[in-house]
């Protein structure tokens, strides 16, 4: 075994997928030149120009240097690298690491010094006062490695036993305790995110329609002067203005666009066409809502461990927060409702 170990996420460059669009959107092309017909030669060059476009794209990219993303262990110490040194741990700072197995393999450090949490910041406490590497996980071809490595360098364990999540204790709500839904009440509240006030936008629909129409009445029976070209300039500008109004409005709701936050006696539910989180409430401590910002405090110090894919969510205080904040309808709604499905194990705190 080499003296370093190199586990690498560095975004690869894309050349053979490129080549391969490239030479597929030149047969489209080709099709579409020698084509005597009107319809494959339009479906020759629509199809030859999109592949070709993906294809121009992945050389682009492929051109840019990439940047490093390496978590490296050698006879320093251990350290992570994205595009420069993230952060660096010496081996005298550390007492033993470990290799831990939850859904994904991940790396957690045992400190040796009082001081380690404030010389480095970036890594994640978890249970036991020890440290995650987070925003790295190791594939089965690379945990032996680095298992091996740590081995070599500090006291390690084969697995780490990972303790019970601690409940933390019951605190006092500053809402109203909790009742289970009534028959009234649904047992999903779906909530649209990033969706618009219907009232105010009929309300602003209304005084544009009236807008049009007295600009309407100025030009076709005003005086043909400088007034009537101002009203004409002011009736497009109001028009397209609302065009535009109306195609965002309901591209928010398009399914591509719609972002859902569903609510429930079992957690909440974070819903868009890319992507889904869901997030039981037995795992939050406390919610809060700082101006729009869906955030939650994990009820367990183990939730890094335990649920790696969000660790893009948390911020620098251990809080975890949502991808996007609430339009101002749906701030209401989630006032409206959080209080008839949040346990009473589960503290609300006011947004100042």
């Amino acid at each position: 075994m080499t003296d370093s170990v190199v586990v690498s996420r560095t975004e690869g460059r894309h050349w053979i997928l490129a080549g391969v669009l490239l030479v597929v959107a030149s047969g489209f092309l080709w099709m579409a030149l020698a084509s005597t017909q009107q319809s494959p030669r339009v479906a020759g060059f629509v199809f030859g120009g999109a592949f070709g476009l993906l294809g121009l794209n992945l050389v682009r990219r492929s051109l840019k240097k990439p940047v490093v993303n390496e978590l490296v262990i050698d006879s320093t110490g251990i350290s992570r690298v994205i595009g420069g040194v993230a952060w660096a741990v010496r081996w005298d700072e550390l007492r033993a690491a470990s290799v831990v197995t939850r859904k994904r393999d991940q790396v957690v450090l045992t400190p040796a010094v009082d001081r380690f949490e404030n010389l480095h910041r970036s890594l994640v406490r978890v249970n036991d006062g020890d440290y995650l590497v987070a925003g790295i996980e190791l594939y089965d071809t690379e945990t032996p490695r680095v298992r091996e490595a740590l081995a070599k360098y500090v006291g390690v364990k084969r697995e780490r036993v990972v303790n019970a999540p601690v409940s933390t204790p019951v605190r006092q709500a500053v809402s109203a305790p909790w009742t289970p839904p009534t028959a009234e009440m649904p047992v999903v509240v779906a909530i649209h995110v990033n969706g618009w006030d219907r009232v105010k936008l009929r309300w602003v629909r209304f005084f544009a329609l009236m807008i049009e129409l007295g600009l309407g009445v100025a030009i076709e029976f005003g005086p043909r002067n400088g007034l009537r070209t101002a009203c004409l300039v002011v009736f497009v500008i109001v028009f397209a203005g609302m065009a535009w109004l109306e195609v965002f409005e309901r591209q928010s709701r398009a399914r591509k666009t719609r972002v859902t936050l569903e609510l429930s006696a079992a957690g909440l539910r974070w819903k868009s066409y890319y992507r889904q989180i869901v997030v039981s409430w037995p795992e939050i401590a406390e919610l809060r809502v700082p101006s729009g910002l869906v955030e939650f405090r994990p009820a367990s110090d183990d939730f890094p461990l335990d649920r790696p894919e969000l660790a893009h969510l948390r911020q620098g205080d251990g809080w975890y927060r949502l991808p996007r904040a609430l339009s101002a309808t749906a701030a209401k709604e989630f006032d409206e409702h959080i209080r008839g499905v949040l346990p009473a194990s589960v503290r609300l705190a006011v947004s100042q």
